[in-house]
């Protein structure tokens, strides 16, 4: 509950932030597409590879001096695809990232060309470990971790870029887990102070468990790319 609290509360404020220097990428409605590939040494489960779940909810934002994302793409793509025609169709669950998720960040710099700063990133994701078909069957982690985030303007054009490092934790199955993340962003103003940009990002994730239907202690490689594709206001 904690941390559906924080992650509602920096949704909220960052809608009352005033902005002059940045932008607004906003992936909803948003789509993406790319892979999870994740690989154990558990011989029930073995290796698998899917590709992700097409729609997602994501705010990323750079206002003036300040960085937030707000992220609940996971819960989104669930909740698209629990209905009574998709109920035991799908081959395999493609919920992967946040179910409720959030970065706050502080950019310096002056003037606006360029700014750079560190983020903290709290909030609740998941992986499927499991290979489970039903994507609420699926178990969440606490992710909390730092980052560094740049933005860069070229005229019409900017460029965003992120990296970071997260621990991952549940008491209930998970022993040990860590992360970390690459996303870029290129977003380019088309009609007065609104645009399109694309999101690539990469994220590799550790993680020593137990699976839900064995007590074996499993451990696994989860790595994928994506690429997103939003809306996008111009500050």
């Amino acid at each position: 509950m904690r941390i559906l609290f924080t992650a509602v509360s920096l949704l909220i404020s960052s809608l009352f932030l005033k902005a002059q220097v940045g932008i607004n990428c906003q992936y909803f409605p948003g789509l993406q597409v790319g892979f999870v590939r994740v690989k154990t040494d558990n011989a029930k489960l073995g290796e698998y590879k899917y590709g992700a779940g097409l729609p997602i909810l994501m705010i990323d934002r750079i206002k003036d001096h300040w960085y937030l994302n707000t992220d609940l793409s996971a819960l989104y793509y669930g909740a698209t695809q629990t209905n009574k025609a998709n109920d035991n169709q799908i081959k395999i669950s493609k919920a992967e990232g946040a179910f409720f998720s959030g970065r706050l960040g502080y950019l310096f710099g002056k003037g606006d060309q360029f700014r750079m700063g560190p983020n903290i990133n709290v909030g609740s994701s998941t992986s499927n470990l499991d290979s489970l078909k039903k994507t609420f069957d699926q178990r969440a982690y606490t992710n909390l971790g730092l980052g560094v985030v740049a933005y860069k303007k070229f005229g019409k054009l900017r460029l965003v870029g992120k990296v970071g490092y997260e621990r991952y934790s549940a008491k209930s199955y998970i022993t040990k887990g860590s992360g970390t993340y690459l996303e870029a962003t290129i977003a380019y103003s088309i009609f007065q102070k609104y645009g399109l940009s694309i999101m690539p990002s990469f994220y590799s994730k550790k993680f020593e468990y137990t699976p839900k239907n064995d007590a074996t202690v499993t451990n696994a490689k989860v790595k994928s790319f994506v690429i997103r594709f939003g809306l996008t206001k111009f500050f």
